[in-house]
């Protein structure tokens, strides 16, 4: 079997165990800390974001992009200065950050509307250095191109984080908030990952080296992506402050806006994002193939672009095709399954209305991991801000009309626009190839097609409670992929085993 495809059921496999743990994760938090806390939560893990993407984000990109290609000049003793640069370099930021935190906690009470939020910043300190130096290596095993090893910790790292969490919760030893237990349960499960990932990277033989001749030359490349990631987080961090306080100044509650909030992004959003699993590991896999041509995107000879093209063009379909294969199930089955996974329905509303999202937002997705593995973090930038610039609108004018669905919208427009604006970036490079434009309508009506043939079955066989849910699901699963196939917009032969010089065409 292709190397390539081998990588990726490896990630993937390892992905879905991981974002299943962490979706796991979501519904012990959502019933243990109620909508009300668990707002507080996320507009605390939002922040924590920008915090984490700021000192870390653009670093392991470039670094793993550098190691691949250092690998096949075999110069370990430059894959070690690099892998050093971006210690110190994380090191400084994480430091400098760290002891505003601690010394101005007075700084966060002005962020957050709610002193739960505030506590939980300064818990996650530890989390916050434990993970920048564990994405730097994370970074130099990605470009070596050590998936298992990635995946595996990545899925350890979870499985810790909940073994303390639930201890944490059902013990009486330590006397804090159950939000302030969450912090704690990240932090500490940070620390174990960060040290095992660093066992790693020297039993795979990893070095560390004179950081001075990559120093500059990391700084450099890192500093636009660092900028993307950066005002990516702050974007979902503003959203975060900012959605509770304009439904607010439209006659909700702090309560209510706290709650409306920790539905939408702490129940609704963690389903609608399971697709990005599959797109992360593709995203995984594919970059560290194309990143060697990076530095000569502009002057490709013919046979390097189709190669790139073909691997493109089938990871933008594959992404769709994921994304389509739950459309119909969340239109169809949001209330139901939303009632039986975190037992309340409003969440299933949102659900069952954020579903379209999916496909766009899983383009946007997998075109910036292109477009950045390509080396334009500047025009990807770009793209990026115009579509923020959406979102925020949206925020900022439709709570009035539409209440806590503008949050919704402002997610479906912006991932509309960053995707067009993606798309055609790569167009202009002659790397796309915009016929599957017309394929990604027919996904959407096959997606609409199934969610109403599954809810009229649904209705019919609601009386047999979760044994109607498991089979009105398998159904909707069943009927969108036998349309796709019919339809030749998945095509069997890429999702079965093939001779090897057929394979290697896939991607």
């Amino acid at each position: 079997m292709n190397k390539l495809i081998k990588a990726m059921f490896c990630v993937t496999f390892f992905s879905i165990c991981t974002r299943a743990l962490g979706f796991l994760l979501k519904i012990y938090l959502s019933r243990e800390l109620g909508s009300v806390l668990l707002g507080s939560y996320q507009v605390a893990m939002s922040v924590f974001g920008v915090l984490v993407t700021i000192v870390s984000s653009g670093i392991p990109v470039v670094l793993s992009r550098k190691v691949s290609y250092l690998h096949t000049q075999n110069d370990k003793k430059s894959i070690g200065s690099v892998v050093s640069s971006g210690l110190i370099l994380t090191i400084i930021l994480c430091l400098f950050i760290s002891i505003i935190t601690i010394l101005f906690p007075q700084c966060l009470n002005l962020l957050f509307i709610s002193q739960a939020s505030s506590e939980m910043m300064l818990i996650l300190v530890p989390a916050l250095i434990a993970n920048a130096i564990y994405e730097v290596f994370n970074g130099a095993l990605w470009g070596a191109q050590e998936f298992f090893a990635i995946s595996f910790n990545e899925f350890l790292e979870q499985l810790i984080r909940i073994i303390i969490l639930v201890i944490l919760f059902n013990t009486s030893a330590i006397n804090t908030t159950l939000t302030n237990k969450s912090a704690l349960s990240l932090s500490l499960a940070c620390i174990v990952s960060t040290t095992l990932i660093i066992i790693i990277y020297f039993k795979k033989g990893g070095k560390l080296s004179n950081p001075k001749p990559e120093f500059k030359s990391l700084l450099k490349s890192s500093s636009p992506l660092t900028a993307l990631k950066t005002i990516s987080s702050i974007v979902s961090s503003f959203i975060s402050l900012i959605i509770p306080i304009r439904l607010m100044t439209y006659g909700y509650t702090s309560t209510e806006a706290l709650s409306e909030f920790g539905i939408v992004m702490g129940m609704t959003f963690p389903l609608i994002m399971i697709p990005s699993t599959l797109i992360g590991s593709l995203a995984v896999t594919i970059t560290p193939s194309i990143s060697k041509f990076s530095n000569n995107i502009n002057t490709l000879n013919t046979n390097d672009k189709s190669f790139i093209r073909n691997k493109i063009n089938s990871t933008i379909k594959t992404t769709a095709i994921f994304s389509t294969l739950l459309l119909s199930t969340f239109i169809s089955l949001g209330n139901p399954l939303c009632t039986f996974i975190y037992d309340n329905t409003k969440a299933g509303v949102y659900l069952s209305a954020a579903a379209i999202a999916m496909i766009p937002l899983g383009i946007s997705q997998i075109t910036s991991a292109i477009l950045n593995a390509l080396g334009l973090e500047m025009k990807s930038l770009k793209s990026y801000a115009i579509s923020a610039l959406v979102l925020i609108l949206c925020i900022f004018f439709l709570p009035r009309y539409i209440g806590t669905y503008a949050l919704i919208v402002g997610y479906f427009l912006m991932s509309v626009t960053s995707a067009s604006l993606n798309l055609e970036l790569l167009n202009k490079h002659q790397l796309v190839d915009f016929t599957f434009f017309k394929t990604i309508f027919i996904m959407i009506g096959i997606g609409l097609f199934s969610a109403l043939l599954t809810s009229s079955i649904y209705n019919l066989i609601s009386g047999l409670g979760i044994l109607a849910l498991i089979i009105s699901g398998i159904i909707s699963i069943l009927s969108t992929g036998v349309l796709l196939v019919t339809f030749d917009v998945a095509k069997i032969k890429t999702f079965v085993f093939r001779k090897k010089h057929r394979l290697q065409n896939v991607f």
